[in-house]
């Protein structure tokens, strides 16, 4: 018997994803031709098919989908909550040195070109967001902050820092060199957010 059939009759998996490996494991009993289809490993194997693919269409056995990293998040952005989105995406190419990607029509949105993981800024306060997840709580004073952070690396720091505070970003804390063999520095942005800014760190 196959892991998942087992996991299924010990209690781990229930629900639908239990009877979808039920399914799966009749299909699998059946010849292709008898379905009139190929199978899902000969696609798998030809590179015809993709783990997730093969599971969402027609089934397969989730221990092999797990296997293949499908399961796998990536991080695909970070979400900035800003006063005004046009003016913190502009603030931000200007200040680290990024590129704006794009600012949707309806000023709501905005991307910065920041690499795999996109840096974008929505309003501070909307209905989409409040209604589902709560508001923005934003620290009380200067000597509060958030409990997320920007971090920036550089190969020259120094530069970068003097170029942000050049752009308008407010500083907290000049570079340094850290004990860990890293030079840091703190700035605000135009939102108050407190952005870290560090050399590359040394292997």
């Amino acid at each position: 018997m196959r892991a998942t059939s087992q996991a299924a009759d010990a209690g781990t998996i229930t629900g639908p994803i239990k009877r979808q490996i039920r399914y799966t494991e009749k299909r699998r009993e059946q010849p292709a031709a008898n379905r009139g289809e190929q199978s899902n490993t000969e696609q798998l194997d030809r590179g015809e098919a993709t783990p997730c693919a093969v599971w969402k269409n027609s089934g397969i056995w989730l221990g092999r989908a797990m296997a293949s990293g499908a399961m796998r998040p990536a991080l695909a952005y970070i979400v900035v909550y800003v006063k005004d989105v046009p003016v913190a995406a502009d603030f931000y190419a200007a200040a680290f040195g990024y590129t704006v990607r794009r600012v949707d029509d309806s000023k709501k949105w905005a991307e910065l070109d920041t690499g795999s993981t996109t840096i974008a800024f929505t309003p501070l306060h909307q209905r989409e967001t409040d209604a589902l997840t709560g508001e923005v709580q934003l620290p009380k004073s200067p000597r509060e902050r958030g409990p997320v952070e920007i971090c920036f690396d550089y190969a020259d720091v120094d530069a970068a820092y003097r170029r942000a505070v050049e752009n308008g970003a407010e500083p907290v804390s000049a570079p340094e060199q850290k004990n860990w063999g890293q030079k840091v520095g703190y700035v605000r942005d135009v939102d108050g957010i407190i952005v870290r800014m560090g050399s590359h760190v040394r292997q």
